[in-house]
């Protein structure tokens, strides 16, 4: 089987077999075995995380991190390989993470008298689910005696083939709120005995709206999104209780710091008008994910050599969040976008889709970028 076919064959065994966040142990098994039978000896140091090294000819180590977890997705496709574990899918592509980075580990073996230092495979649990595991990971060691590291994200809506590179800020903060509302329930043909939540819960989220359209430089990227509210008993009964969840998202500690005053302060106008009372958490979640120039310049350069200038694109920052942040706050690394989509193949869903899917072809380009940008980077000095 050459290496193509082993990437693509992987690629479906994780897809077939998807295990949720911090749940990964059949997942963490099977890696254990391929790379067992590389010759390499990883250590499991988290529950499901795993590392392994290929030795070459220097001091200079170079991580790659491939997630492992799947989403709690229905997968509605109908391929040959669909989720075998109902309600699991590797809606985000975290399947053919772990199938490139197995490729690359066994071209680079392969080449192990052409590294000039050392790789650092890092199969990492639980990027979906904050607080993540890449903390966990550092803390266990994942990054002793690293110098750099790379990663690389699948994405379905960019083509195959396609390789997006950001210099410095590639994703946002990525943070979380959840209120509650307390007011005073009655009988729906009564509202003036009452303090409806349902109506001021209305009330905060158009208020919340207007935070970026009115409050935020316009030149400052941010997002506010209310994911779900629940509230109400019946459909004569005014409702008590209310309460709702969302996403914040910034680049600037400064405009994150504002938002979370302006949402209190919102929360104290409501109570002094309504007279409610509530509660309020703000959960800073992963933070922007900041690239090291340098790094991602190289892994350009690399990238070029196997898909040609023309398929290098230079995109805005993304207001998705990645747990690869924490990875990048400890040494000087970069992540970049590989393409995956393929409308004419039907091709063509978004990340967390339960229709996403990837062209296949692109996942042997996938592994040897990985590669190339590992060796590039070990054969030079990166400051």
């Amino acid at each position: 089987m050459d290496t193509e076919e082993y990437i693509i064959k992987m690629r479906e065994y994780f897809h077939e077999n998807p295990e949720l966040s911090f749940k990964e142990y059949r997942t963490a098994d099977r890696i254990e075995e391929e790379l067992k039978n590389m010759g390499l000896k990883p250590k499991r140091i988290t529950e499901t995380g795993i590392i392994a090294d290929i030795k070459g000819n220097g001091e200079k180590t170079v991580a790659i991190r491939a997630d492992m977890d799947a989403l709690p997705v229905t997968e509605e496709n109908q391929t040959g390989y669909i989720s075998r574990n109902k309600g699991v899918m590797h809606a985000c592509g975290h399947d053919t993470h772990m199938a490139m980075l197995l490729g690359a580990a066994k071209m680079m073996i392969e080449e192990k008298e052409k590294l000039k230092g050392n790789i650092r495979l890092i199969f990492q649990p639980a990027e979906e689910l904050p607080p993540g595991g890449a903390l966990e990971m550092i803390k266990n060691g994942a990054l002793d005696n690293v110098d750099f590291i790379i990663g690389q994200h699948i994405w379905g809506l960019f083509p195959a083939g396609m390789i997006a590179i950001y210099y410095k800020e590639m994703m946002a903060n990525a943070d979380e709120f959840d209120i509650k509302i307390h007011g005073k329930g009655g009988h729906g043909s009564a509202p003036q005995d009452s303090v409806d939540a349902v109506y001021i819960t209305a009330h905060l989220i158009e208020m919340l709206n207007t935070i970026v359209s009115r409050e935020i430089d316009p030149q400052e990227p941010a997002v506010i999104t209310t994911g779900t509210v629940n509230a109400g008993y019946r459909y004569n009964i005014i409702a008590a209780h209310s309460e709702l969840a969302g996403t914040v998202r910034t680049f600037s500690a400064e405009v994150q710091e504002k938002i979370i005053k302006r949402i209190r302060d919102i929360l104290e106008g409501l109570k002094s008008i309504y007279g409610i009372e509530y509660e309020y958490e703000y959960i800073k979640g992963y933070p922007v994910l900041i690239n090291n120039e340098n790094i991602s310049r190289d892994i350009e350069q690399a990238a070029e050599k196997l898909v040609g200038k023309e398929n290098i694109v230079h995109p805005k920052p993304n207001m998705g969040g990645e747990d690869f942040a924490y990875f990048l706050q400890k040494v000087p690394g970069a992540y970049y976008i590989l393409g995956g989509g393929n409308i004419q193949k039907g091709i063509n869903s978004a990340n967390h889709s339960p229709t996403f899917d990837v062209d296949e072809s692109v996942l042997y380009t996938g592994a040897k970028v990985l590669k190339e940008a590992a060796m590039y980077i070990l054969n030079k000095e990166i400051k």
